[in-house]
């Protein structure tokens, strides 16, 4: 009955959205009017919106949703790449990888500039690693240095920073010896924050709050932050000093944070918004056939962390149970057009380095629905109907279409007997309180920081500064330290699905949802622009249509 009035629930929000849509439509189409030019052909402004500000600006940092648009704007990693998903250069003109995998030797190009219009050196970027690696910064992506000589051991206060095999004596050129070969290492200067640069003049330990002052966080990439209002919004304009200015069209981005979904589509409506990123199903079922809707696919997962050190977790068949009681297509129904079901943990969008395969199609189903076979393993863990049972509470974060997806999954449990507490929580205490590791099911997504499957699997190795759920798994932990040194990518890939259904099909530990395609709203007059192997927007060759 609950599953019915969700759906009732959501159909009704979805109606009066499109009653709301409809009267402003009817005033009349104000896309054209939104994008304003200069007489060079430049764009003047685009606004966008992002989720509340939670996390930080710095690198080697807390680094939450809002972070990762400020490094798609202002941050030019090393190397980058192409639109088909090939390594270029970006801040680095070349790059050189040892014969023996252990050493990589990027040469920084002489026109990279901060937009103050000091250089950029090598010791920019050492200076992110070498913050990260001090527990104190609290970086959430320090388990990406640990495969550099030294950064682990430094990272356990085991050596001094010093130690840490990343040479930066030329300042153009950074120098990184690995402990052993690591066959994704390149993928993650092209995406993972702690590879990203921070300038050295004001990236300092002693000033904590350098990241959120505009006049100190200073930019490398296309454009750099120009002013910040907490809570509300950050301007950033297009930097004069970068290397590629000349082919940057867009001189000025309004990010806005908005978690409203009706406040967004109020706000794309009018214009205060150009484009609509992450636009709500109830709102973009509305533009169907339209021109403003824009589907991509994207490298995400949607998934529940079920914590295997809490009971009744502590058993695995309770863990299969709940898994195995999840209906993905009711979920779907709730979270909208942009919704596909998916069993895997690595995103099911994902595309195989071997032969280009979806992942999804590489894996196959790793869970399957059978509300029988979960009452059948409840009841040999001793809960027969959800008999003696102690309190459950699936926690996830008050954003979007969160509580409808609760909902149903609480309906659905039931069928097993158990009643699920909901605890929705505004997102930063969300973060927070997972980051502490004591939730027993916890809603949770990730988005790749690099294209490679270990961006996911490796967040559950043991000890990792990502597993929240503090799982650890023997043969797991084998298969992902195997994998990293195999070179040859369809062997190195039978090690990395085989770990995934350990982590899925076997402890169940991770019980994945969906993918979300990216679905966005955009005047149809802007062009040339793209989103990257990793779903990154590019939008420094954003124009106007000139037909």
């Amino acid at each position: 009955m609950k599953i019915n009035n969700t759906v009732t629930k959501f159909l009704v929000a979805a109606i009066l959205s499109a009653a709301m849509i409809s009267s402003f439509t009817s005033c009349g189409d104000k896309s054209k009017s939104r994008v304003k030019t200069n007489e060079a052909g430049e764009i003047l402004e685009i606004s966008t919106n992002n989720q509340s500000e939670t996390g930080e600006y710095d690198p080697a940092g807390a680094a939450a949703y809002v972070y990762f648009s400020h490094q798609t704007y202002a941050l030019d990693p090393l190397v980058t790449y192409t639109p088909e998903g090939l390594f270029k250069g970006a801040t680095a003109e070349r790059w050189e990888i040892s014969s023996d995998l252990m050493t990589y030797t990027f040469y920084i190009r002489s026109d990279a500039k901060w937009s103050d219009g000091s250089k950029v050196t090598s010791a920019d970027y050492k200076n992110t690693m070498m913050r990260s690696l001090e527990p104190a910064n609290g970086s959430w992506y320090v388990d990406f240095l640990f495969p550099i000589k030294n950064a682990l051991a430094a990272f356990n206060g085991e050596v001094s920073l010093d130690e840490v095999a990343v040479d930066a004596s030329d300042p153009a050129v950074l120098k990184v010896t690995l402990e052993k070969p690591c066959a994704y290492f390149l993928d993650m200067f092209a995406n993972v924050p702690t590879f990203m640069p921070s300038n050295c003049q004001y990236a300092k330990n002693e000033d904590k709050n350098w990241d959120m002052e505009p006049a100190k966080n200073l930019s490398n990439g296309p454009w750099y932050m120009a002013e910040r209002k907490p809570g509300e919004y950050v301007l950033y304009k297009k930097n004069p000093y970068y290397y590629d200015a000349a082919n940057v069209n867009l001189l000025s981005i309004k990010m806005r944070f908005m978690d409203d979904d009706q406040a967004k589509a109020a706000a794309y409506q009018t214009g205060e918004l150009t484009m609509l990123t992450g636009a709500p199903s109830s709102i973009a079922e509305r533009y169907q056939g339209k021109p403003d809707l824009n589907f991509s696919e994207i490298p995400q997962t949607n998934f529940i962390m079920i914590n295997p050190n809490i009971a009744p977790f502590d058993n695995p068949k309770v863990r299969k149970a709940f898994a195995l009681a999840v209906k993905r297509v009711d979920i779907a129904t709730v979270v909208g057009i942009s919704c596909v079901p998916s069993t895997t943990f690595c995103g099911r969008f994902y595309h195989s380095k071997v032969d280009g395969t979806p992942w999804g199609e590489l894996q196959g189903d790793l869970l399957k629905e059978d509300i029988e076979e979960a009452k059948a393993l409840l009841a040999e863990a001793g809960y027969p109907n959800g008999e003696g049972l102690p309190k459950i509470t699936y926690t996830y974060p008050s954003l979007a279409y969160e509580g409808d997806v609760a909902q149903v999954l609480q309906q659905q449990w039931k069928e097993l007997g158990v009643t699920v507490e909901l605890q929705a929580l505004e997102n930063e205490v969300y973060v927070a309180q997972r980051r502490e590791k004591k939730d027993q099911l916890i809603r949770m997504q990730w988005y790749a920081d690099y294209n490679d499957p270990t961006s996911w699997l490796n967040m559950f190795i043991t000890g990792n500064s990502l597993n929240d759920i503090n799982w650890s798994n023997a043969k797991y932990d084998e298969l992902m330290a195997k994998s990293d040194l195999e070179l040859d990518a369809k062997k190195r890939q039978n090690m990395l699905t085989a770990a995934e259904k350990i982590a899925v099909s076997e402890d169940t530990v991770i019980c994945p949802l969906f993918t979300n395609n990216n679905t966005n709203l955009y005047p149809a007059e802007l062009t040339g622009f793209y989103n990257d192997v990793i779903g990154y927007p590019n939008y420094t060759g954003m124009k106007l249509k000139t037909e």
